[in-house]
């Protein structure tokens, strides 16, 4: 009786608040259609331009940062950004894994899950959306994280641009230049140049700049179809310091060192001059054509990309080039809408590996890196992935209730082949030549691995009232390994996931509340192990079981001022899962997960006033966690890391004023801790700030 009298209430209060006007939020991302977020049976966040425009924009980490189920990191400001969403992406030790990415739609996810995040021009973003969960029904496989969907300024949205120049501590910089004009009847086009750099003089070997220019020539039909083009070319350089080290046996503890005095000393470990120094083209086509009750998307897009990547033991020099064709058409009926589709994906990457040319060597061991400057090559290697599927979903909507019911096929084939003439032996700690037994396949090598995924999904919305609206879904997901990881371990298996989600939506005009309680079942998820000298294996678990809830709300306390909160709750285990310690399998059934706090969560509060003053503060908590896989010690997190950003805009100027890590704590974005008990700690960026000042035309 008490449920049934609370249940009337909460209609009867949502029913009078949806007299006043409610807020819309759309997404395209989660049905690949456009639907209210409400109306979308999974967990969906949206960034827009209020709060893109009150952040420095380095890179995603100041557009995603606080979103619950998000995991996010930098520790340079530069495109390094680490990224998990509800535990998918722990593996990747650089790049973004088992998320998918698109730019305005256009997948710009390699076939084998990995996602370079250089080539996003951050001063170009209107708005963010991320699609919480396995969505592999719609966008494929290796979405099984979620999907974030990087939407860039149109070019049909007016005529006319803006000039941003910026200046910060540490040399930090961010320019931007932007137009875009009508050419003709219908032609119209974009042009955007931006430059970003930083010393980060705070660690030694911190720099990063890049050079970014896109056009968006892009035609619009006089029935309202268009055709949209991106053509973009990056210049990129990425110093990566390495961590601080904690070795008892040494009687190392760089991170208290660190802590005590801010004097950070110099990396302990062997690899002083790694970094990402890369070039890229990208180009994509997408037409959005509508024929009577048929709507058309073909997408084709080229991305080719070069890199000077000096990494743990020695330096690769890639050439990379993908191809991709997205098909999707949406037939409009009486009950719905049925979306279907295919794509084909395709990689091809020759890489060389060499050795550091100017190395310091002491006992027979690498002791330090001198420079960045390769030597002699190690290894000639050829990778090429191959990915298509084909999906269908259905979409029905009647009366208070929505349902989507579709499924995925896919096919990611890997051909990897090469050919060594040596390689750096962690065991020895130096460069050895082939044959030699500490080397895997010396000499020539060829490998081929093909994976399927079949994808099934149902999501259901009913609308409790205008305001409230609850959903549930059962969704699945694919995550193949990655190429590296397939080169250094060939018998990793396909991951699965399985999701059982439900939530509440609530929309008015003076607040909005997101919810979400899931459970993902995972079995081979791909784990990587961190042997002595940092080096990373990567092996299967044989199952992993994530539970999680999920707040997020805000609220209008008058007009111009709105605060917020999130908060994620994310208790991740090991269900059955051995990892070798030295020679012995040893268990680490029931464990944690390492490195995801259990409680995260965050606060903000904005404030726009009519005159043009505008002002917005954010503080995060990120909660303990466990450095390894054995949960023999944890880290304490961090608590209440602020920024704030105060700004004034008077009619074409536009003049603020950002200031991150507010309190300048001294915090690690993250630990590791591995077999041996080696704890090594990244520094996450001190007090800094970035004044900007904008002209319109």
């Amino acid at each position: 009786m008490r449920r049934t009298v609370g249940m009337l209430g909460l209609i009867m209060l949502s029913t009078s608040l949806a007299k006043e006007v409610q807020v819309e939020e759309v997404s395209v991302t989660a049905t690949r259609t456009e639907r209210k977020t409400e109306d979308v049976p999974a967990s969906v966040s949206v960034v827009g331009k209020e709060k893109l425009e009150q952040r420095p924009m380095l890179n995603l980490y100041d557009a995603l940062q606080g979103i619950p189920g998000v995991n996010i990191t930098t520790r340079n400001q530069g495109y390094d950004t680490r990224l998990i969403i509800r535990g998918a992406g722990l593996k990747a030790t650089y790049g973004v894994r088992e998320i998918m990415v698109l730019l305005n739609g256009v997948p710009i996810t390699d076939p084998d899950s990995l996602t370079r995040l250089d080539f996003v021009d951050t001063s170009l973003i209107e708005r963010v959306e991320v699609v919480k969960g396995p969505n592999s029904t719609l966008w494929g496989v290796n979405s099984a994280g979620g999907v974030i969907n990087v939407i860039t300024r149109s070019p049909f949205e007016r005529k006319g641009g803006f000039i941003k120049l910026s200046l910060g501590d540490y040399n930090t910089q961010n320019h931007n230049l932007y137009y875009s004009t009508p050419l003709g009847k219908g032609f119209y086009i974009g042009f955007n140049a931006s430059r970003r750099q930083t010393d980060n003089s705070w660690r030694s070997h911190n720099k990063f700049w890049t050079n970014q220019i896109t056009l968006q020539p892009s035609y619009m039909f006089e029935d309202g179809s268009a055709w949209e083009n991106y053509i973009s070319y990056t210049k990129a350089s990425l110093e990566l310091p390495g961590s601080l080290v904690v070795d008892p046996k040494r009687k190392i503890d760089q991170w208290s060192e660190f802590k005590r005095t801010g004097n950070v000393p110099q990396t302990a470990d062997p690899w002083r001059h790694m970094g990402r120094y890369s070039e890229i083209l990208f180009m994509s086509s997408k037409l959005d054509k509508t024929l009577e009750n048929f709507q058309i998307i073909p997408v084709i897009y080229i991305n080719h990309w070069q890199h000077y990547h000096p990494v743990t033991g020695r330096i690769n020099d890639a050439n990379t080039w993908i191809y991709g064709l997205d098909f999707q058409t949406n037939y409009r009926h009486s009950l719905g809408v049925l979306t279907g589709g295919f794509t084909v994906r395709h990689d091809d990457q020759n890489t060389d590996y060499f050795k550091y040319r100017n190395i310091k060597v002491v006992g027979g061991r690498i002791v330090s890196t001198l420079s960045d400057s390769r030597g002699e090559l190690l290894e000639r290697q050829n990778q090429k992935t191959t990915l298509a599927g084909v999906f269908l979903q259905e979409s029905i909507q009647r009366g208070r209730w929505i349902v989507d019911i579709g499924a995925r096929l896919d096919r990611v084939k890997f051909d990897i082949s090469g050919y060594k003439w040596g390689d750096y032996s962690f065991s020895k700690g130096n460069y050895v030549s082939c044959p030699d037994p500490s080397i895997d396949n010396c000499f020539s090598y060829s490998r081929e691995k093909t994976y399927t995924a079949v994808s099934p999904r149902i999501g259901v919305v009913y609308k409790l009232s205008p305001v409230i609206h609850l959903y549930g879904n059962i969704s699945t997901g694919a995550t193949t390994p990655s190429s590296s990881e397939l080169s250094s371990n060939p018998n990793l298996k396909l991951s699965k996931v399985i999701n059982y989600e439900v939530g509440l939506k609530a929309r008015h005009s003076r607040f909005s509340l997101d919810t979400a309680l899931y459970l993902m079942q995972v079995k081979d998820e791909v784990v990587r192990v961190i042997q002595p000298d940092g080096y990373t294996q990567f092996t299967n678990a044989g199952k992993t079981e994530k539970k999680g809830l999920e707040i997020s709300g805000s609220y209008r306390l008058f007009d111009g001022l709105d605060v917020g909160v999130s908060f994620a709750y994310s208790d991740y285990k090991f269900k059955d899962f051995s990892e070798i310690v030295g020679s012995t399998n040893v268990s680490r059934n029931g464990n944690r997960l390492p490195y995801i706090p259990m409680h995260q969560y965050s606060l903000f509060a904005s404030y726009t006033h009519s005159s043009g003053f505008r002002f917005r503060v954010q503080t995060d908590t990120w909660g303990e966690y466990y450095m390894d896989n054995a949960n023999t010690e944890k880290y304490g997190g961090y608590d209440f890391l602020t920024s704030i950003s105060v700004g004034y805009a008077k009619k074409n100027f536009d003049v603020a004023l950002m200031v991150d890590n507010l309190f300048n704590k001294k915090y690690a974005v993250e630990v590791t801790k591995d077999t041996s008990g080696v704890k090594r700690y990244t520094p996450g960026p001190p007090r800094t700030f970035l004044v900007r000042v904008s002209y319109s035309f």
